[in-house]
Parts: structure tokens; C-alpha cells; sequence
């Protein structure tokens, strides 16, 4: 599994304050996000230049920072996508399955980490207008990537970003999207794995990350069609057959070969 090195990251429990000469190389970049201990700066992919140009903020499941979203950024960063590529740490600072558990099931804490990226987008635009912002969120990344549009159309003076790749999502299929739709210009592509079982068995028990305990619009895309949102299944056979990677049915959205193909199209 691609991985990247440790050199230059901030950590996701420290204050903007405590890690400022983290950031005095990366001035830009933590002027234009607003504070970023959350964030994965100190990367060629997060330097100062591609944040001029535009951002695509990488949203992860519950389980945090891991190969999956490492994975995305790699498979963008290989089809050339010249924006700063960002990895936000929005889960629980509780290491484990308690952790993992929090992410998946609180609520009202889930939709504050929308609103506090959203401000922190409406911020970028404001000191860099009209550059390009993205969100691609895995698992439950789709649901903070759908609160986050929801949480931007309440601030005042913030424009809809050009669009929003929920992969896999834990969200339920009849959430409305009416709300984050206005948000973006392009729309939302929302990649669904009839084949998933986590988002059969484990939602089914512990919910999806809105707090709805039906189908997940990751296993079977969402029920009600809408004129900007496109579905599209990607299996793990399908990566197989297509790329020559094995993957298990969560995760075969995140492959970075697939990321690689057809971001050109999508995230330009």
C-alpha cells in the first residue's frame, strides 16, 4: 500500500498556536484555509502553489487518516490534478474502535465538523476567489462532505464549490440532497457497491452517519433521482478486471488507478 512519509505533518490533537513554526514555510496555505491542525500540510501535495490554484479536501471514514484516503490523493496527484490535495482529520480524537464508533454514530457532532469546514472553505474563497474547491469523501467522509454542503449555504457571502464525489458513502439512500445540491455547480457523483456488506450489516446495526439505519446510498445509491446527481456502481470485480487490483467492496472506489482514470474528467 502507497504510503507517504511522516515528515511535516501536523498533528490532529495540537492548537494553530502550539504548531506555528510548523506552518512558516506554509504560510499561504494556513492563511487561505484558516488554521489547519487538521490538515495534512507539509506535502508536495499541499504546498503553497497548488493552493493558489484550487483545493480538493479528501474527507475520510471513520477510521481517519489510512491507505484508503492516501490512496485517493495518490490517484489524483498520478492523473495531474494541480490543486493542493487535503486530507482532513475530522474524526474523534479517541484512538480505536471507540473512536471509530463516535464518527460513525454522533450526530450532532458530525454536522459541527461540517460547519467548521465549511466556514474554513467560505474563508478560502474569500482570499482566494474563484478557484476551484472540491470534496471527495469516502464512507462516512460522503455524509461530512454532505453536511459540510449543507452547513456552506448558511454562510453568508460563500459560493457553491464545483462539486462534491461521495465514494462509497455511509448515508442513507433517501437522505435529501436538495440542500447540498444548491452548493455545487457541477453536482455530486455518489459511487455505490451492491456487493457491500459494511454498509448492509454495519449500518443496519450502528446507522449511517445521519443517524438513519436504512440502506446506504454507498451499497445502493440514492433513492430519489435528482437532475445533478450521478450514480455510478463500481465493484471490486470490476477493479479487478479493469485495473489488476484486488480490493474488498468498501473500498474499491478508492483504488488509485480508478481515481487516476477518471479524475481527469471530473476534477479539472
Amino acid at each position: 500500500m502507497y504510503q507517504e512519509p511522516e515528515t511535516g505533518v501536523c498533528g490532529a490533537d495540537s492548537t494553530p498556536n502550539f504548531l506555528l513554526p510548523c506552518f512558516l514555510g506554509l504560510l499561504t496555505l494556513v492563511v487561505s484555509i484558516g488554521g489547519c491542525s487538521k490538515y495534512d500540510i507539509g506535502t508536495k501535495y499541499t504546498t503553497p502553489q497548488r493552493v493558489d490554484k484550487g483545493i480538493v479536501v479528501i474527507l475520510p471514514g471513520i477510521e481517519g487518516e489510512s491507505g484508503a484516503n492516501r490512496d485517493i490523493r495518490k490517484g489524483l496527484s498520478d492523473a495531474e490534478i494541480p490543486y493542493a490535495l487535503l486530507i482532513y482529520r475530522w474524526g474523534a480524537l479517541v484512538p480505536g474502535p471507540a473512536g471509530m464508533l463516535i464518527n460513525q454514530t454522533n450526530v450532532s457532532r458530525n454536522r459541527k465538523v461540517g460547519q467548521e469546514l465549511a466556514e474554513q472553505i467560505a474563508q478560502y474563497q474569500r482570499n482566494h476567489p474563484n478557484r476551484p474547491v472540491f470534496l471527495v469523501g469516502h464512507s462516512a467522509g460522503g455524509g461530512i462532505a454532505v453536511f459540510t454542503l449543507e452547513a456552506l449555504g448558511k454562510i453568508n457571502g460563500a459560493k457553491p464549490i464545483e462539486g462534491a464525489f461521495l465514494l462509497s458513502a455511509s448515508i442513507s439512500a433517501s437522505y435529501p440532497l436538495d440542500g447540498a445540491l444548491r452548493m455545487v455547480r457541477r453536482g455530486i457523483v455518489n459511487t455505490y457497491n451492491p456487493t457491500d456488506k459494511l454498509l448492509k450489516d454495519g449500518t443496519g446495526m450502528f446507522g449511517n452517519v445521519d443517524g438513519g439505519r436504512g440502506d446506504s446510498a454507498g451499497r445502493t445509491g440514492f433513492k430519489r433521482s435528482y437532475a445533478r446527481v450521478y450514480e455510478r456502481k463500481i465493484t471490486s470485480e470490476q477493479v479487478r478486471r479493469e485495473f489488476g487490483q484486488a480490493s474488498t467492496a468498501h473500498f474499491a472506489a478508492t483504488k488509485a488507478k480508478l481515481i487516476e482514470k477518471y479524475a481527469p474528467a471530473m476534477v479539472a
